[in-house]
């Protein structure tokens, strides 16, 4: 199968959304939170917004059950890793707003090994040499979590837990978008991770979207799926056993994939073998956020259940249309709007007119002038116009997966010919 088939300081507010987010706990119970900034530094407490940190030291000294917040922007950490091994840390962006950006080039760039380990509202980009994201622990949670990685593997998630709303991409050859792959080791032998409206795109030759391989002795991985999208070159999902009594199983319902790979007795949800999975490919408004774009068949053809979260990977509702939609983006049909700010008068001697204007979302604009033929525009726009008479300007404008304002604004201004002026004789 191709893969081409489916393609400052803080403000105020977000002081607020920190507050709200973190509580206000008593000091017996509640962890510490440590705060991260792209301009903070080594030598910082981490203590508050006014002393937050580098991300390097909130994720790296975190003791067992911290939370860390990682306020928004863009943090460049080279090769550093970022990692801990302690139970119960939470490192989070603030939901509501921008997530924050991590550019990293060391082999893994964000670590937790810890029991209930957690991370949510996170954009990463991974150009290291093993694992983009690797969360492996029992009872971990992952939610509204953007990966990119030219590794190996972009996301390894397990052995227990839940990760929803959540989009793992690689480049690599060989790669694997999402991998919960291990063996037992006498600590633990079984764990089960729940996957809901995942996106996992694996772009390099024989590679996988998402792989549960089994191996050791008395292994048993069990991975339940739902509303998820899995694309591979080499197969879309992947379920292999091997080892002494170790056991794999792949099971999916309301998720979108069209080839399967098994071996040594894994097991994976056939193809076409429930009504509620589809093998029709998507369709996908970017390849970056692979957003779905208009007439995909993962629009309202998802399920629901207690695992299913709230929000999409953007922050928009979950379930918008009739039931929720298959993978990490919840479709949005809502058009844009575009709104004119400034037209020349109706009535004008002038020849130059300077038009701006404005939409309600991240839109390209399209301008037509008269009769002539659409053409991409940007606010301002300046019209000069040769002849006298009505003119007429139509702006109209599409949104990032496809939707078409379907009320342009139009603006219809006239112009006079210049009046002489009359001589006066004496």
């Amino acid at each position: 199968m191709s893969t081409t088939r489916r393609l400052l300081a803080v403000p105020a507010l977000v002081v607020g959304a920190l507050v709200a987010q973190t509580g206000l706990a008593t000091p017996a119970q509640a962890a510490t939170v440590r705060y991260a900034a792209p301009d903070g530094t080594s030598a910082a407490s981490c203590a508050s917004l006014a002393t937050a940190c580098s991300i390097q030291k909130a994720i790296n000294q975190a003791a067992a059950g911290d939370e860390v917040v990682v306020t928004p922007g863009t943090y460049n950490v080279g090769t550093t890793v970022l990692a801990t091994s302690q139970s119960g840390v939470n490192v989070h962006g603030v939901a509501g707003f921008p997530r924050p950006t991590i550019n990293t080039a060391a082999d893994t760039g964000l670590a937790l090994s810890g029991a209930s380990a957690r991370v949510s509202d996170l954009t990463m980009n991974h150009s290291g040499a093993v694992w983009g994201l690797n969360v492996f622990a029992t009872n971990i949670s992952v939610q509204r979590v953007e990966v990119h990685s030219t590794a190996p593997v972009a996301c390894f998630l397990g052995l227990s837990g839940l990760a929803r709303d959540t989009l793992c991409v690689t480049t690599a050859d060989g790669g694997v978008a999402l991998d919960d792959s291990w063996g037992g080791n006498g600590t633990f032998t079984s764990g089960t991770l729940v996957l809901r409206n995942i996106t996992a795109v694996a772009t390099g030759a024989a590679s996988y979207g998402i792989r549960a391989d089994a191996s050791g002795s008395d292994t048993n991985l069990d991975v339940s799926a739902r509303n998820v999208i899995a694309i591979g070159s080499a197969a879309d999902l992947r379920s292999t056993e091997v080892g002494t009594n170790s056991e794999s199983d792949l099971i999916l319902t309301n998720s979108n994939y069209d080839k399967i790979e098994e071996g040594g007795g894994g097991n994976v949800t056939n193809v076409g073998s429930s009504s509620s999975n589809q093998t029709t490919p998507p369709v996908f408004a970017d390849a970056v956020g692979f957003h779905q774009g208009l007439g995909s068949p993962t629009i309202d053809k998802g399920g629901s259940d207690a695992s299913v979260g709230t929000f999409d990977l953007d922050g928009n509702p979950r379930k918008i249309g009739s039931a929720v939609d298959i993978g990490a983006d919840e479709f949005d049909p809502t058009p844009p709007d575009v709104v004119l700010d400034r037209t020349p008068k109706k009535k004008t001697h002038k020849r130059k007119a300077i038009f701006t204007f404005h939409a309600t979302e991240s839109v390209w604009f399209f301008c037509v002038i008269d009769r002539k033929a659409m053409k991409p525009c940007t606010s301002p726009l300046k019209v000069k116009s040769r002849k006298r008479g009505k003119h007429t300007l139509t702006v109209s404008a599409i949104d990032s997966v496809g939707n078409v304002d379907p009320t342009p604004a139009t603006y219809t201004w006239k112009i006079k010919k210049k009046s002489k002026k009359k001589k006066h004789h004496r």
